[in-house]
């Protein structure tokens, strides 16, 4: 295929407003088009395909079909950082025609910015194999950003025909991308920008598949700030709301909800775990060490997983619910009473040792006190005579009852 064949066909589909040829156009791994693209013109250059095609291509389509098939090249010969380059060239290009037009246009947009994020992957890859600085995916959020903001600035086109239609899709493209670069600091300038369009089409009436991708990225940005609350919220919205056959995406939802609810002591069903063998090789322990009161089995388990919690962002929800298992000691001495009304400091710091927490009788009625003042504990310490007196009335409130805490 020679490029004014290619040419010819983009202008068709541009002149039809059909986005997914165009798309299909677009994309290099379209293996019927690529296989020909190449056959053609095997060993050509930059400066080559300029002398030959310029004044028979229009602007900007002679820039992006060059860059297209430079593109289709450098991948050929792995040549992955290349491949990157020539894709930002593609959708530069694009994005400059992409601005004149109305929301027919988006499926060509996903297509060329989902490979363009791809290709930032595979380029920082062959970098950082090289011991060079990896920079293709910071690069590649910032033309994203160039996209969603074309999307979100939309003010000619007819309500029903806005790029504003495309505004969730290419935000959650620029959150992966920042959260790939661990940029999530610039998430919120996005999220804010969306929010101060009065404008804007509710996010209800977006595709569910739109939805539940934005409302992930939610929950982790909540999470990352402590805010527990409205990370449960958006994370559950988003794994009732998952495709039963995205079983990867449920799983990467999973991976957050599961310590979120673990922390008020709801723990997922055996058969639901089973469902994901790399969760449950990773939550399990702490799940069972949290029902049996087993300090010693926690520790061991987040010493043992401590590289995959911490890469995972998690570890620190982990930490937090090891004072569950503090909590479980502390109920089972108190059976082990009687359910005695008054407890002594000695007898806690006893089953602390037993559980496999060695501390002296100051670190113990500290840790009693910060049970009372987290709500596991109804109660108060009375210094003087070393005694846990408790509450009547449920003195181990069931962690359901006491709720997500943020920031505890």
């Amino acid at each position: 295929m020679k490029l004014e064949h290619l040419a010819h066909q983009i202008n068709l589909s541009i002149k039809n407003n059909n986005g997914s040829r165009l798309g299909t156009l677009l994309s290099v791994n379209d293996t019927d088009h690529v296989f020909a693209l190449r056959r053609e013109n095997v060993g050509s250059t930059r400066d080559g395909l300029t002398r030959k095609y310029a004044t028979k291509i229009a602007t900007p389509w002679d820039e992006i079909c060059i860059a297209h098939l430079l593109a289709i090249n450098a991948i050929e010969e792995k040549r992955m950082e290349e491949a990157y380059k020539e894709q930002a060239l593609v959708v530069n290009a694009f994005l400059r025609f992409f601005t004149s037009q109305t929301n027919w246009i988006l499926p060509a947009l996903w297509i060329v910015l989902r490979e363009l994020r791809d290709l930032a992957h595979e380029g920082d890859t062959e970098l950082y194999n090289m011991h060079k600085a990896t920079t293709c995916c910071e690069d590649a959020a910032r033309i994203c950003n160039k996209a969603f903001t074309s999307c979100l600035t939309d003010r000619t086109s007819q309500p029903t025909e806005s790029r504003k239609w495309g505004v969730y899709r290419a935000v959650n493209i620029v959150l992966k991308c920042y959260f790939k670069v661990n940029r999530t600091n610039l998430s919120k300038n996005v999220i804010r920008a969306i929010e101060v369009v009065t404008e804007m089409p509710p996010l209800e009436r977006f595709p569910t598949a739109d939805q539940v991708t934005y409302r992930y990225y939610q929950g982790l940005l909540a999470l990352l700030e402590e805010n527990y609350i409205k990370a449960e919220g958006e994370l559950t919205f988003a794994f009732e709301n998952c495709h039963r056959s995205a079983v990867r995406n449920q799983e990467r939802i999973l991976t957050f909800l599961i310590p979120l609810r673990m922390m008020k002591g709801s723990f997922p069903a055996p058969r639901l775990l089973a469902r994901f063998p790399a969760l449950e090789e990773l939550y399990d322990p702490f799940i069972q060490s949290i029902r049996q009161g087993n300090i010693a089995a926690f520790d061991k388990a987040l010493l043992e997983l401590e590289s995959r919690l911490v890469q995972l962002n998690i570890w620190l929800i982990i930490v937090k619910a090891r004072e569950i298992v503090i909590s479980r000691v502390f109920k089972k001495c108190w059976l082990t009473l009687g359910k005695a009304s008054r407890v002594p400091v000695p007898a806690f710091q006893a089953a602390l040792k037993v559980a496999g927490e060695q501390m002296d009788m100051e670190g113990a009625e500290c840790l009693v006190a910060n049970s009372i003042f987290k709500g596991y504990i109804k109660g108060y310490i009375s210094h003087d005579t070393q005694l846990v007196v408790l509450s009547k009335a449920d003195p181990f409130p069931r962690l359901r009852a006491r709720g997500l805490r943020n920031g505890a």
